[in-house]
């Protein structure tokens, strides 16, 4: 699994704050967009009528009103209107009659909103990208245009209306680029609000984690402390204190780990040793009950472990069958005395009897769970296999013999061999050579005897020098 860094999971987060703030604030935008648009448009229609209203009012005080369309078409040039229109409301028709001009209109065009029109009426039509506005004039005595000093009229009596359609196109453009302009700068404002908080965090959290880190490998490797004065956020402050305090402690603990360890080790060590000389014990009660040439199992043992290393076994094996091979005999303790302990050569009957300590030393070391002891049954069943099926007592061959009870056939031949017997002198080391080579792949196992025989001397002399 790939573990992301501490630089990238901020970055990927301040990216999904950024699109997600993004998103939002273009909601939002179009959504203000609308209303701001809306009130700009609405806001110069009420300016137009209000320069129309005061414009109006110093012609009629200028005694000037048949001059007044021109007025009204200045405007309307001006001020990019497509139309505009002065309603007359039914008073002032009672007071001034009806007007002839083209930018005037009777209150009989419009009644129905005439006579109930209360507030400004804005009509928006988006396909033909217009707003048709219609905002009233009500009569009033207040103010620097006073109507009633013309007007014969009640306060607060609608006198008429400005009728004018706005092309928003052009607002729509300005209102457009305005809305642009600050979606950028809001854009540009949460681009560096994310780089100020990056900024941040790579040099108050990431660089300094990565170097805590890098400080506390070191401290560890070398048994120093970490600089916690290096440090300027009370958090890392803190964190490099209590590295500090986990690598004295595990500075104490990796000690006594390793004071235990050397107790562990001599205690097995020592276990190890007992258990060889146990097993070397053992297999030495047989040889003194069988009255056999002294060390024979102390030779069976070095020099099963030397061929074993020299075969290229593992260093726990070649271990393992020098501490079994001892009990490679231990059957013969079943054997009666006439027998084990005749001069003589011993009858079909007798060697028949004899054959036995195998499956007697396997029977008294298979019933163990431990290793040693089934792998010595193993050697001690299988030492008089031979290679070419003949041997006992299964009368199994080749790969099919475990590979230290071959071994161990070939090793307690050469001993046998190489030492005089209570029935025998002891053979001359060449004869004793010539033999392993003749029985080579009939009795012993071919890449044990190319072996012995490229080191028989280093074999012979390791017998020699145990022999009594």
């Amino acid at each position: 699994m790939n573990r992301k860094s501490i630089k990238n999971i901020t970055l990927t987060r301040l990216i999904q704050i950024f699109i997600i703030a993004s998103v939002v604030i273009s909601i939002v935008m179009l959504l203000a967009y609308k209303q701001f648009f809306k009130y700009t448009v609405e806001s110069k229609a009420l300016e137009i009528s209000a320069v129309v209203k005061a414009g109006l009012t110093s012609h009629m005080k200028a005694n000037i009103m048949d001059k007044r369309e021109y007025f009204l078409n200045e405007i309307k040039n001006i001020n990019n209107i497509k139309s505009l229109y002065i309603i007359r409301a039914e008073a002032v028709i009672k007071q001034f009659g009806e007007s002839n001009l083209t930018n005037e209109k009777s209150y009989k065009s419009l009644p129905s909103i005439i006579s109930v029109l209360d507030k400004n009426t804005f009509l928006w039509d988006e396909d033909s990208k217009s707003v048709h506005a219609i905002i009233p004039y009500k009569a009033s005595a207040t103010g620097e245009l006073n109507c009633l000093a013309c007007h014969h009229a009640e306060d607060g009596e609608t006198l008429g209306a400005l009728e004018i359609s706005l092309d928003i196109e052009e607002f729509q453009a300005l209102t457009s680029s305005y809305g642009y302009l600050l979606i950028s700068l809001l854009l540009l404002f949460a681009l560096a609000i994310i780089a100020i908080i990056y900024n941040f965090l790579e040099k108050y959290l990431t660089k300094p984690l990565i170097k805590i880190a890098n400080e506390a490998d070191v401290a560890y490797k070398d048994r120093l402390s970490i600089n916690i004065d290096n440090y300027e956020v009370s958090e890392l402050y803190s964190l490099a204190h209590n590295l500090n305090d986990l690598n004295k402690d595990v500075v104490e603990k990796e000690k006594e780990l390793e004071s235990k360890n050397e107790e562990l080790e001599h205690l097995n060590n020592e276990i190890e040793l007992t258990l060889r000389e146990t097993m070397i014990a053992i297999g030495e009660v047989e040889e003194v009950r069988s009255n056999d040439v002294k060390n024979h199992t102390r030779r069976v043992a070095l020099l099963s472990a030397t061929i074993a290393k020299d075969y290229g076994l593992s260093q726990e094996a070649v271990k393992l069958i020098e501490l079994t091979s001892p009990l490679h005999d231990i059957g013969k303790i079943g054997i009666s005395d006439a027998i084990l302990l005749k001069p003589d050569r011993l009858t079909d009957a007798e060697f028949e009897i004899m054959k036995t300590h195998a499956e007697l030393g396997y029977n008294i070391l298979n019933h163990s769970k431990r290793v040693a002891l089934k792998t010595a049954a193993e050697i001690a069943y299988g030492h008089h296999e031979k290679y070419d099926g003949s041997g006992y007592p299964q009368g199994i061959k080749g790969e099919d013999i475990p590979i230290f009870a071959r071994i161990v056939a070939i090793v307690d031949v050469l001993d046998a061999l190489l030492c005089s017997r209570i029935y025998k002198d002891a053979w001359k080391t060449e004869d004793v050579l010539a033999y392993v080579i003749k029985e080579k792949g009939k009795h012993f196992d071919p890449s044990l005897v190319d072996i012995v025989e490229q080191n028989f001397e280093k074999y012979s002399k390791l017998i020699d020098s145990l022999i009594d």
